[in-house]
């Protein structure tokens, strides 16, 4: 059986914080959704959602993202993971509902599960000294999601977190594009334009020193922005909804070192960005490996204490 390392999923309720990482037996509600269609196409827009009115497809694939995000619990992640041959999971909490410590104690029940740590900006000054105590503590990667914590990729808060968190050569993982999590009614909860493509490929440059992914490799319609940063040796992407077709051109354009398989989930399911990597790398299994663990495997590092 392959290895596989998911770099990109989560557990909690990153929306509303509602404790649920440990419930069980929880279950998505049934509904339409055309969500599931695509994952069912590879991740391509099938012919007949492209006729359908735009803003009756937006609320559909919300809806369904919110309904998925009410699963995400440890129990459901595991099942998952056994269902999908996935070997381990870079799992990222996003503050201020989803933190560190709530992470690193699933890892304790499931040696899966790679926890990341993630920025506390109520903290303020001590934000980044924080991150380094997590980073004793086991984390393996930083998480930072602009939208959801509403704060922009480039604010003296991020530097700052930012500069502390350098000395542990460890990965940074970042939304991008802008998305709008919430309906208009809650729209107070996130900030969709602090997903900027452009921003994270201005953060990126500001510290070479870190290696940064870029979650979503940019979006669905606006991922060849990233393209500016294919010379960008820190940059890198996962491949979560994309298509093959998408996966691909990453892959021609960054190199097969740069791209690391990643589902999202729950918001993704995982079975479909596997054959996703199969078809974009049709066949060559040395970088099918690349892609689904080699790549995500070189850019964690262990720590002396990690490794006794």
């Amino acid at each position: 059986m392959k290895k596989i390392i998911d770099s990109h999923s989560h557990l909690g309720d990153i929306l509303y914080g509602r404790n649920i990482t440990f419930k069980q037996n929880v279950r998505k509600r049934d509904h339409h959704n055309y969500l599931d269609i695509i994952e069912e196409n590879m991740l391509e827009l099938p012919v007949e959602l492209t006729k359908i009115d735009m803003e009756e497809f937006k609320e559909s694939t919300l809806n369904e993202e919110q309904a998925r995000n009410n699963t995400a619990t440890l129990q459901n992640m595991q099942k998952s993971l056994d269902e999908n041959g996935i070997s381990q999971a870079w799992v990222l909490p996003v503050l201020p509902h989803v933190g560190f410590e709530e992470i690193l104690a699933a890892s304790k029940l499931d040696n899966r599960i790679i926890p990341f740590t993630c920025i506390d900006f109520s903290l303020g000054n001590d934000a980044g000294a924080e991150l380094l105590k997590d980073s004793e503590k086991g984390a393996m990667g930083l998480k930072i999601h602009p939208i959801l914590q509403r704060k922009s990729m480039l604010s003296d808060e991020v530097h700052e977190a930012l500069k502390a968190w350098e000395i542990t050569k460890k990965p940074v993982i970042c939304h991008t594009y802008p998305f709008a999590y919430f309906h208009p009614e809650e729209s107070f909860r996130n900030i969709p334009e602090f997903g900027s493509n452009y921003d994270f490929l201005k953060l990126a440059d500001k510290f070479p020193s870190i290696n940064f992914v870029a979650a979503h490799s940019g979006g669905t319609s606006e991922y060849e922005q990233l393209y500016e940063g294919r010379g960008m040796k820190n940059v890198y992407v996962d491949t979560s909804f994309q298509s093959a077709a998408v996966v691909k051109e990453f892959i021609r354009r960054f190199g097969e070192d740069r791209v690391l398989f990643g589902s999202d989930w729950p918001w993704g399911k995982q079975n479909a960005p596997v054959k996703v990597v199969e078809k974009a790398c049709d066949g060559d299994k040395e970088l099918e490996a690349k892609v689904f663990y080699k790549n995500a495997e070189r850019l964690i590092v262990k720590t002396e204490r990690e490794e006794k």
